[in-house]
């Protein structure tokens, strides 16, 4: 296993760990409870409060890909094994939380012993993971470099290193949320005093340098910078839920429709027409009104409304893998069309299909934005989106109280410029035609730190002639060996691509 590897087994995992531990932190501990009160913050009965039914898809999922891996004799025995492991944790865990004879539980279930179950998840997720590498050694250490290579591409682009640092930055306030504002402050009868004098600052007052009084105050005295942090969190999740649910349905329909063919992919690009040609707005606006207003219900319209952009994208470069020649060894050994589509078709769109995954957040919290600015959000919780409703219709833009109003409104932008600008480096850096083109124009903003550009792969199939970037998976089923070169080796910028190359060292890449 190379030693890049196990970091990242052992830093993603507490990363993991911290960032689930931050999104279900009490939110009535603030950094003014005092040190004690915070530690035990993190071992509080609302840590790990998930749905009941949710750990049970959880489950399941771990019981289907372990078994399955077990039936076909995976090199990755062990991890097999603690996944089925990990199965059954989770499916006591979702008893514990409510699930049974019983019922099911459709909320929160807070209990003492979810923080313990949470930690022994994470770290049996980080062993299968860890043993996944001990079965499979040739498949991490192309993991490693290809993603070290891709790495080094995407920090020479300007555009991708400022979109990150943007959205590292906002996200590091939604998850520290309980430690920068007191979420007892968005109570609506919470008025902020001046610590001066004592006296309220009341409705729409000016900013000041007092901490909860940088943004001044709104309508009823409220601190709108308390509001800006916690909207964070809702404006976040939404368009990062919203849009994995419209890229995971879009990109199986695209694959599909584009590979299968005949009357089923006319079926379903037909169904994709429908959508393409219904007015999203007045749709989304109808569905919000009958199925509530609350985010999970918001999070779902969006999803099931802005798919059928990424279907038909997907399928039109489905079309172009499916005709290279390691589509038609696999289909003349006896390939299944659904492990032609998972093995061959899939890791050759996945590129395309990310680039468009982080494109469609910013496009799924401009309509959460829009949905709450009608006022279709959920009246329980703010977002961004939110807070611009109520600003406009309390007259915050007559007055002008320019401080209500600028601060979400440039927060939505500069988020959705960040994921447009790391969307767009991503697209650059996994096609090599783009960095192609672009470097045949002058100097390349991947050669910008003074270093060669490097040509991540050149795509699946024989000779690379796809120019699709694939992470690490062998395409080819004529050639089971590794150590079989074909199109040329790992560490050569002019191989041009690879299926089942051989590793070799490099002196910036490999470990």
């Amino acid at each position: 296993m190379p030693r890049r590897f196990r970091n990242w087994v052992v830093v993603w995992g507490v990363v993991l760990w911290v960032v689930l531990e931050l999104v279900t932190y009490p939110k009535d501990v603030s950094v003014g409870s005092g040190l004690s009160a915070v530690v035990k913050g993190f071992f509080s009965p609302t840590i790990a409060a998930y749905p009941a039914w949710v750990i049970a898809v959880a489950a399941l999922a771990c019981f289907a890909y372990g078994g399955i891996s077990f039936a076909r004799g995976s090199k990755a025995r062990v991890m097999a094994a603690l996944l089925l492991v990990e199965g059954a944790v989770l499916a006591v865990w979702s008893v514990l939380a409510g699930g049974g004879p019983g019922g099911w539980s459709a909320g929160a279930n807070e209990s003492t012993i979810n923080w313990t179950l949470q930690t022994v998840a994470v770290v049996l997720a980080a062993l299968c993971v860890w043993f996944w590498a001990v079965g499979n050694p040739e498949r991490a250490e192309l993991l490693t470099w290809n993603t070290h290579q891709v790495w080094r591409l995407y920090r020479a682009n300007w555009q991708g290193m400022v979109g990150l640092v943007i959205l590292v930055v906002f996200i590091a306030m939604a998850l520290f949320a309980p430690f920068l504002a007191d979420h007892a402050l968005l109570d609506p009868n919470a008025q902020i005093r001046d610590p001066a004098t004592g006296e309220l600052f009341g409705p729409y007052h000016a900013p000041t340098p007092y901490y909860y009084n940088w943004f001044g105050t709104d309508q009823v005295g409220q601190s709108v910078l308390a509001q800006f942090i916690w909207s964070a969190r809702i404006s976040l999740m939404v368009g990062l839920l919203a849009a994995f649910m419209s890229t995971v349905l879009g990109a199986g329909i695209g694959i599909l429709a584009g590979y299968v063919g005949g009357w089923q992919a006319e079926g379903w690009m037909r169904l994709t027409d429908v959508f393409l040609v219904l007015p999203w707005l007045p749709l989304a606006m109808v569905l919000a009104a009958a199925w509530g207003q609350n985010y999970w219900m918001i999070v779902l319209i969006i999803g099931i409304t802005s798919w059928p952009g990424t279907a038909r994208m997907v399928r039109s470069d489905t079309l172009r893998v499916r005709e290279l020649q390691f589509i038609e060894r696999a289909k003349a050994i006896g390939s299944s069309t659904a492990h032609v589509m998972k093995k061959h078709i899939l890791p050759n769109v996945m590129p395309l299909i990310f680039a468009n995954l982080v494109l469609v957040v910013a496009i799924a919290i401009l309509s959460e934005t829009t949905l709450s600015f009608l006022g279709l959000g959920d009246p329980l919780n703010f977002s961004w989106g939110t807070m611009l409703h109520y600003a406009w219709v309390n007259g915050a833009a007559g007055l002008p109280a320019w401080w209500y109003l600028l601060p979400p409104g440039i927060a939505i932008i500069l988020v959705v410029l960040a994921f447009t600008f790391i969307g767009t480096a991503y697209d650059e850096v996994l096609d090599p035609k783009l960095r192609k083109r672009e470097e045949s124009t002058g100097e390349s903003r991947f050669t910008a730190r003074g270093e060669p550009a490097v040509a991540v792969a050149g795509g699946a199939g024989v000779g690379g002639s796809a120019g699709v970037f694939t992470p690490g998976v062998q395409t080819d089923d004529a050639m089971p060996d590794f150590d079989q070169p074909a199109g040329g080796s790992i560490g050569r910028p002019e191989g041009g691509g690879w299926v089942g190359g051989r590793i070799q060292d490099d002196e910036k890449g490999g470990e």
